[in-house]
């Protein structure tokens, strides 16, 4: 009996080693494949989000088809006031967002002619996200007087099908789509450029390519290597369960699953940077990092922007790659306020931003109509607590 033990010792080792021998090309050819081809959220999410848009909040949607076939689709709305109220929790400071009963046009809401319109804002999403995502940001900047289009980037939302470009790719698109926008009554300049992670490395891209710059940029959280931050992804949970990336993924193999993304783009992500770009930029940037960001290095962004008189980066204090994805309530007036400064400053000077009040992440709250449904609980599990979706009874 005791003669089989090392015969089982040596089988069950050698196993594991044909175990992990096997997941050294499997977890790279894994990794390469999420880097490809993103994530995209089931039918039935999307037209519950559609729905949700057009006729609780009255977003509309339209299209663009490009010369290069492919066909963007955006959301938009004019200046308006939205039934959104703030209020302490006990003082700790959250939003209340209290939409009008479902089917109820809230056009009699639109702000006062007499207000001139300050521009345009265009969202951009991060990786795998869609326009929609975008709608709180876009509702304050509404809400503050602007026009705001929220576009689905290539192979994002209601988009085409495209591989990611990682920035260059999607901001030559932005050049073709800003003109027939222009055209179509939704974009009214000056123009002002936000973008989140993966978007906000596309307005970084496009700050400089567009045919009438834009006034200012706000980037939360870009790129400053995209083979870096790539690197880092699995820290973070993206591209692979974070128990399986702790047990399995080492540098050499995180390595191999960008020169296979490399082999199959077309691209050099290891050089892929939006510092040649923001050094040839006309507009205003504002570029901010969450301090518990572990997705995007604070040396890598300070090494971009080094040397930029135009550009100010700028440290959130307690939060992540998330929870600054969604903090409206801390930051989204202080933009406002940012962007109607850059308007008032001469051509060749920028403003400084001024961050006046930390609010405590995972304290947006949506309420809409009665009853809590499952959609409530999917935004909770997946932003893990970073946007609280709940739902309550409208008033009156």
């Amino acid at each position: 009996m005791h003669s089989r033990r090392p015969i089982l010792r040596t089988s069950a080792l050698l196993a594991a080693m044909l175990l992990l021998a096997g997941c050294a090309e499997i977890v790279p050819r894994y990794v390469a494949r999420q880097i490809v081809h993103p994530a995209r959220p089931g039918q039935t999410l999307v037209q519950i989000e559609h729905q949700f848009a057009r006729h609780d909040i009255g977003f509309r949607r339209s299209q663009v088809r490009l010369a290069n076939g492919l066909s963007l689709v955006y959301w938009y709305s004019a200046p308006r006031a939205f039934d959104i109220q703030q209020h302490d929790q006990h003082g700790r400071h959250g939003a209340s967002w209290s939409l009008k009963p479902k089917g109820m046009p809230l056009a009699p809401y639109l702000l006062p002619a007499r207000l001139p319109g300050k521009g345009t804002v265009l969202l951009l999403p991060g990786w795998s996200m869609n326009a929609l995502l975008m709608s709180p940001w876009a509702i304050t900047f509404a809400q503050s007087g602007y026009h705001v289009v929220m576009v689905d980037l290539p192979d994002q939302g209601g988009s085409s099908l495209a591989p990611p470009g990682f920035g260059p790719a999607e901001a030559n698109d932005l050049r073709e789509l800003v003109p027939q926008l222009e055209l179509a009554g939704a974009i009214h300049y000056p123009l002002y450029l936000f973008g989140v992670s993966y978007g906000a490395d596309v307005t970084l891209f496009a700050a400089h390519r567009l045919a009438q710059a834009p006034r200012g940029v706000i980037a939360l959280e870009p790129f400053a290597n995209v083979a870096s931050a790539i690197r880092r992804a699995p820290d973070s949970g993206l591209f692979i369960p974070l128990w399986l990336a702790h047990l399995l993924l080492t540098r050499a193999e995180m390595d191999a699953a960008i020169d296979r993304a490399d082999r199959a783009l077309g691209l050099d992500l290891y050089t892929l940077s939006p510092r040649p770009a923001l050094l040839r930029a006309q507009a205003c940037v504002l570029i901010v990092r969450g301090s518990r960001d572990r997705l995007i290095g604070a040396r890598g962004l300070a090494r971009m922007v080094h040397g930029m008189p135009r550009v100010q980066l700028f440290t959130a204090r307690s939060y992540d790659h998330l929870s600054l994805l969604v903090a409206v309530q801390g930051f989204g007036a202080e933009f406002a306020r940012w962007m109607g400064s850059v308007a008032q400053q001469p051509a060749r000077s920028c403003p400084v931003f001024r961050h006046h009040r930390d609010y405590p992440p995972f304290l947006l709250r949506a309420h809409a109509t009665p009853g809590t449904t499952w959609l409530t609980r999917y935004f909770d599990r997946q932003f893990n607590g970073a946007l609280a979706v709940t739902q309550a009874t409208a008033k009156g």
